[in-house]
């Protein structure tokens, strides 16, 4: 995990965001599911949004206002873009998601085209389609 602000409280944080990866796959396992990563289905802002520990562990390196609140956005958004990328990261290398980069891919005889990278749930697709599902 890189990042230009030198954190408290980092093991903490990427300990977080791994669990999260995780339990995510659990909750999509088996089915059929395809994560566009650009259309924000990988998205750490979104999950900050809905994960209170993380976005307290990650305040944790801030200073606060009266109501808890960042007081510089812009040095509290460059983290959480640059966590982000981990984030997307940690979703390709968990071993529970197939990467499926943006390309030409041929299924079921015919060469389909993706212009975004995709994730899926490990041994479901073998390709970046809702119609490449393995039998």
């Amino acid at each position: 995990m890189k990042t230009t602000m030198i954190l408290k409280n980092a093991d903490i944080i990427n300990q977080l965001l791994q669990d999260i990866v995780k339990e995510s796959y659990e909750e999509i396992r088996g089915e059929e599911v395809l994560l566009c990563m650009e259309c924000c289905d990988v998205d750490l802002f979104v999950t900050v949004d809905s994960h209170e520990e993380l976005t307290d562990a990650i305040k944790e390196n801030f200073e606060l206002d009266e109501f808890g609140e960042v007081l510089d956005k812009d040095e509290y958004i460059q983290l959480l873009k640059e966590l982000d990328e981990y984030y997307v990261e940690l979703h390709i290398q968990s071993g529970f998601y197939d990467y499926f980069p943006a390309g030409t891919y041929t299924v079921n005889g015919k060469e389909e085209e993706t212009e975004t990278d995709i994730l899926a749930p490990k041994g479901i697709f073998y390709a970046p389609f809702e119609e490449a599902v393995k039998e």
